[in-house]
Parts: C-alpha cells; sequence; structure tokens
C-alpha cells in the first residue's frame, strides 16, 4: 500500500506491519489453491511458437531502433509485456509520464516504511496499474499486490487493486507508459516486486491506455485507513460481479 504524502502514524504503522505478516502468513496457502487472500487470478500466460516469435521480433526491432516498441498486434500488451519480461528476464516500471531516459533511486511509502531504490516488478500485469492511474489530483492512496506460484509454465499469478479516488470515474484514469529495464543491477525486495539502488536506463518503452489494464473495471475504491484485508475483499468481490 503506497501513499502520497507525510508518514502514517505509529499505531498506524503497527496495524499495517501486522496486516502484512497475516499476509506472507496466507501466501503460501494460494500455490495449493486455498485463497485466505481475497486475491484474484490473472489470466494464464500461455504463448504459442508463432506468437513469441512475434514478441521476440517486436521486442529486439525497439531496442535495436531507439527503444519505443510500435505495438500493432492484435494480442493483448500484457500478454506481451508478461511474455518478454519471463523469456528475457526484464523487469517493468509503469509511469503516467512518458519520457523517463533514466530512473534514479527515489524513495517510496509503502505502508509507513521508506524504500529508497528503483522500483520495478517482474510481472507485466502489475505494471499497468502504476501507469494508468492519475495521479496529480490530490492526495492518493493506492492499495495492490502481486504473487506469483509455481515456476516456468506452471505458474499462477494473484492480484489485487485498489485506489482513494473513484474508479468509475474516467478521471481516475491516464494514458501511460510501462518501461521494460535490465535486470542486472537489481534485488529481490519482495514477491515480484525489485529494487535497483543505483540509476537504470529503460531498454524499450510502451505506451499503454487504461483499457489495457485487464483489471481496470475490477480495481476497488479503498477508504483510508482502512486495513488491507477489508480492501481486498472488495476487491475480490467487484471483480466477481464484473466478470
Amino acid at each position: 500500500m503506497a501513499a502520497q504524502g507525510g508518514g502514517l502514524p505509529r499505531l498506524l504503522r503497527a496495524r499495517l506491519a501486522v496486516s502484512r505478516l497475516a499476509f506472507d502468513a496466507r501466501r503460501p496457502l494460494l500455490a495449493v489453491g486455498v485463497n485466505l487472500l481475497d486475491m484474484v487470478e490473472g489470466p494464464p500466460l500461455v504463448v504459442d511458437a508463432a506468437r513469441a516469435a512475434a514478441y521476440d521480433d517486436l521486442l529486439r526491432d525497439a531496442v535495436r531502433g531507439g527503444g519505443r516498441i510500435e505495438y500493432g498486434l492484435p494480442h493483448p500488451r500484457h500478454e506481451f509485456l508478461s511474455y518478454v519480461i519471463r523469456r528475457h528476464g526484464l523487469l517493468a516500471h509503469g509511469s503516467n509520464l512518458h519520457d523517463i531516459e533514466e530512473f534514479e533511486p527515489r524513495p517510496a511509502n509503502e505502508a509507513g516504511a521508506i524504500q529508497l531504490g528503483v522500483h520495478a516488478a517482474s510481472d507485466g500485469i502489475w505494471p499497468l496499474y502504476f501507469a494508468t492511474v492519475a495521479r496529480g489530483r490530490g492526495r492518493l492512496v493506492q492499495a495492490n499486490g502481486c504473487v506469483h506460484t509455481g515456476s516456468g509454465d506452471r505458474t499462477r499469478r494473484w492480484y489485487f487493486f485498489a485506489i482513494s479516488t473513484d474508479p468509475d470515474d474516467p478521471a481516475s484514469w491516464t494514458d501511460g507508459t510501462v518501461y521494460l529495464l535490465p535486470s542486472g543491477t537489481f534485488r529481490r525486495h519482495r514477491g515480484q516486486e525489485w529494487l535497483s539502488e543505483t540509476p537504470v536506463r529503460p531498454l524499450a518503452t510502451l505506451r499503454v491506455t487504461p483499457d489495457d489494464f485487464p483489471f481496470l473495471r475490477s480495481t476497488a475504491q479503498l477508504f483510508w485507513p482502512e486495513t488491507p484485508g477489508r480492501i481486498r475483499r472488495r476487491f475480490r468481490r467487484r471483480h466477481e460481479r464484473r466478470v
């Protein structure tokens, strides 16, 4: 969970720390089909040889041609991102900004704990949330998470997403860019989240719109400060009504 603005009160930090411990204790159960976290499973990543070749060609041409991916394929952008991240060992960072030439380590407020670094994800859906949630509309609180279980072709991906603005208001969303980053300077921070303490230059960029985010209509509204468990339950119920 991330909040724009200053630090969090001590009692709230303690509540969030307890919630995180409970989350970590229940996370392994997802691997055996027990979903006590109220997360929602993402689409399976199944890419045949022809589609994989098209994705490889698109990435190669972008890297050789200045970095911008000219996406003209009929397949979802999240599938392309998920494939190249897994196949080529890349990481991704989503932003409303389209012209970042180099990422520098910056502080981020994560449930009251300040993490300094360049943040990126080893997942192709999670960065789309950060790319398309509109910032700059006053105080914004975000709650989100991504968990992978299994490995290789048996990987399953689980998510939850919420924002403090009205997710049904088009103004809560905007076009953005997903940056594909080399992973060499990154270390795993938590789950699918990675940190680099040194600046990172992107290899390629992909313009995206809110409709590219597959959980756009499932994203819940949060009412700060409430527990992450309550937020996840609202997200899951909203998703089940919308599918």
